[in-house]
């Protein structure tokens, strides 16, 4: 489509060139009306092309009407010792490949193969023009009334139905190839995901196994600090810390590796739920001094799965607050936007650094010296379940912007 926006003008320039030279009236009109159409057509389908792309008709219909146009400009260029009409083998060819076996030997059949004797049959009779070679060429219309105008259109029949096949092989040949390349990549596919459901699997047996183990050792940790005093109790402290946070790492873990159970759907209060997140927080927000706003004025009410949507939630604040510095507020925006529900973290931390924008939702991609790198990847799958999305940006000022939206009714949802 592109290039043929280069090649109507192209043509016009040279028919025009043509017709400064030929006398003939009719010849001048034909040229005109067929070059002005391709160039309104070219531009046409161009522009149809960029806002809707490539329909099922669009490559047929495009080709019917440049085999048209040459046509038409071989009978006004001389017919069929036109210098055109090796284009019209080309564009035998081209179609071939462009589209199916049957559309080809249709545009073939019905228009190219009964142009070429009628032309030849104009060439010997004289009607309903006296001679279709032009005064340019001089002499060479002597060769109308013999022989020569069917050996041509003999000729180039052949030559159609030859360019034909040839790209009808070429196009079983792209063929063949595109499905061997789709069947490799199918089983590239099924490889990986049997992988990774082994992986999955083992992670989580693996976490399970380590949950009772760690349990233990916070345990038996709570017991001997009791009567622990000085530099012992701090060091017991430091275990029981970090204790946590493996708890915290396999539980993210336990999370990302088990499938998606089916969705609980009930009427939320998606402000309310928010609010309570917050609460949840207050602690943790006013022991690294970052304020907490909530602006939930037209906050919506939707269908989902209350404990999910919470884990999202508590997920999002977590991070946000992780990289709040003191004094800066973090806020959660809570609105309707037309049937869609709509939560907004925004804190104003360093933001998310250029090396890793693109990856932030791949499994082990964090930020965080201490993170796992899965909450945000489980926080997205449980936003997609819900028909909903997840998206993280960067906010005007500092800061990062992380956007949960969910549908508001229950048929959207996936």
């Amino acid at each position: 489509v592109r290039v043929r926006l280069v090649i109507a003008p192209a043509l016009g320039l040279l028919a025009l060139t043509f017709a400064a030279f030929e006398p003939t009236p009719w010849r001048r009109v034909l040229l005109a009306t067929v070059i002005g159409l391709l160039c309104v057509v070219s531009y046409v389908e161009f522009v149809r092309y960029r806002n809707r792309g490539i329909g099922p008709v669009m490559v047929p219909l495009n080709l019917a009407a440049m085999v048209l146009g040459q046509l038409g400009m071989v009978t006004a260029s001389g017919g069929l010792f036109s210098p055109v009409v090796p284009a019209v083998v080309l564009m035998s060819l081209l179609a071939a490949i462009l589209v199916e076996r049957r559309t080809i030997l249709a545009l073939v059949a019905v228009l190219q193969l009964p142009a070429l004797w009628t032309l030849a049959w104009v060439h010997v009779h004289g009607r309903p023009v006296p001679s279709l070679v032009p005064a340019l060429f001089g002499d060479a219309g002597a060769l109308e009334h013999g022989a020569a105008p069917w050996i041509a259109a003999g000729v180039y029949s052949f030559m159609l139905l030859a360019a034909a096949r040839v790209g009808a092989l070429i196009r079983g040949l792209f063929e063949g190839l595109f499905d061997d390349a789709v069947r490799e990549r199918d089983q590239s596919l099924r490889m990986q995901t049997e992988s990774n459901r082994a992986l999955t699997a083992l992670s989580a047996e693996l976490a399970h196994e380590l949950k009772n183990p760690l349990a233990s050792v916070k345990g038996l940790a709570a017991l001997v600090a009791k009567g622990a005093e000085g530099k012992p109790a701090e060091r017991l402290g430091v275990l029981r810390r970090e204790v946590d946070r493996m708890q915290e790492i396999l539980e993210e873990l336990l999370n990302f590796s088990r499938p998606l159970v089916p969705l609980t759907m009930e009427e939320v209060d998606l402000g309310a739920l928010v609010s309570d997140v917050l609460r949840l927080h207050e602690a943790t927000a006013a022991e690294r001094g970052v304020p907490l706003e909530l602006r939930a004025d037209a906050a919506p009410e939707l269908k989902c799965d209350p404990r999910k949507v919470r884990q999202i939630v508590i997920n999002l604040v977590q991070n946000a607050l992780d990289a709040s510095p003191p004094g800066a507020p973090l806020t959660l925006v809570v609105r309707r936007h037309r049937e869609l529900a709509q939560v907004r973290v925004m804190d104003r931390g360093p933001g998310i650094p250029e090396e890793v924008a693109e990856r932030v939702f791949e499994p082990g991609v964090t930020t965080k010296d201490q993170g796992s790198g899965l909450g945000l990847v489980v926080a997205r799958g449980l936003a997609r379940q819900h028909g909903g999305e997840l998206l993280l940006a960067r906010r005007d000022g500092g800061g990062t912007v992380a956007e949960l939206t969910l549908p508001l009714a229950p048929a959207e949802a996936a």
